[in-house]
């Protein structure tokens, strides 16, 4: 369903009213944003989705498995790579789910060795 389709779900209301809240839900939904990647190691908070934006390190040895703290405090459902459009020559290394993630963590491995990237975990 588009975004036009959902307003016509509007249509039954009083004209000034649906007025408002076309308004206002288009101007909320332009701010949506998963939020910028800063130099910290730890998780940081999405600007106003739910989940976090977890910075990650591969294993020093090829194909072994490394726990990521992802900071949700409850199993995520989704891992997201993403790369921080501001960081020239920026990678995502492939990486592979080695077990079910947890409360705590995520579990990955990679044949990269040492490599460095970002996780969205909702």
């Amino acid at each position: 369903m588009n975004a036009a389709s959902l307003e016509t779900l509007l249509n039954p209301l009083p004209v000034e009213l649906r007025k408002v809240l076309i308004d206002y839900t288009r101007a909320w939904a332009t701010r949506l944003r998963f939020g910028a990647v800063s130099e910290t190691t730890a998780p940081q908070r999405s600007e106003n989705f739910g989940g976090h934006l977890v910075p990650y390190t591969t294993s020093t040895v090829a194909d072994q498995e490394v726990a990521v703290a992802h900071g949700l405090g409850r199993t995520p459902r989704w891992l997201i790579p993403g790369l921080p459009a501001n960081v020239v020559n920026a990678t995502n290394p492939t990486v592979t789910i080695t077990r079910a993630a947890d409360a705590t963590y995520f579990y990955v491995s990679s044949a990269v060795t040492s490599g460095t990237g970002w996780m969205y975990a909702e």
